[in-house]
This record gives structure tokens, C-alpha cells and sequence, in this order.
């Protein structure tokens, strides 16, 4: 039997396009704990900062990707001073940039 690979963990269990999102979603969460620990915030803290209760930072921190959507994801990381940006040079070569408020001003 031949051993067959996937994109993703995702696209092992899911359709492709749920697969696409939860990667993303995955990405972004893991973008958001990662800020929260580095700014040494208590859930607590991190609650008030992203205007949410501290049982959705707990479902962050825990990486329960599933109960945010994508809206709710790039809204976080614009109070904690992000900006996101569609770049599409062509169909094939779009991306997402996402950088610092201030970073983003001086490009």
C-alpha cells in the first residue's frame, strides 16, 4: 500500500476548501497566542486587548480553531496593532501580508 501525503493535517480529514480555511485559521490562531505569550499577558489581560471574554483567549491559547471564523481572527489581530493586506499581482500569485500598524505606514 502506498503511502499517500497531504498539504496538510486538514486535508488528510476535510474537503479542500474547509481544509484551506482551517489551515489558515490554524495559522492565525497560533499568530495570536504566540503574541500573547511574548507580551507575558494573563488571559485576562489578553481578554481586554482583543475585546472579547476570557473563555474565547482560553479557546485561542488552547488552539480551538473551530470556534472562530476568519472575521473574528484578522479583527483580533487588528487591536493588537496589525494590518492586514490582500496583495493580487495575478490569479496565481495572490497572498496576505500581515504586519505591524507602524511597520505598514512606513512602507
Amino acid at each position: 500500500m502506498a503511502i499517500k501525503f497531504y498539504e496538510s493535517p486538514f486535508h488528510a480529514i476535510e474537503e479542500v476548501e474547509l481544509a484551506s480555511k482551517s489551515v489558515l485559521k490554524a495559522d492565525l490562531t497560533i499568530m495570536i497566542r504566540d503574541i500573547i505569550e511574548s507580551k507575558g499577558w494573563t488571559q485576562t489581560e489578553a481578554a481586554k486587548k482583543l475585546v472579547v471574554t476570557q473563555p474565547r483567549v482560553s479557546d485561542i491559547v488552547n488552539g480551538k480553531i473551530d470556534k472562530f471564523t476568519l472575521d473574528m481572527l484578522f479583527s483580533m489581530l487588528d487591536r493588537l496593532g496589525f494590518r492586514t493586506e490582500f496583495i493580487s499581482g495575478s490569479l496565481e500569485g495572490a497572498s496576505i501580508k500581515i504586519q505591524t500598524k507602524d511597520f505598514a505606514k512606513a512602507a
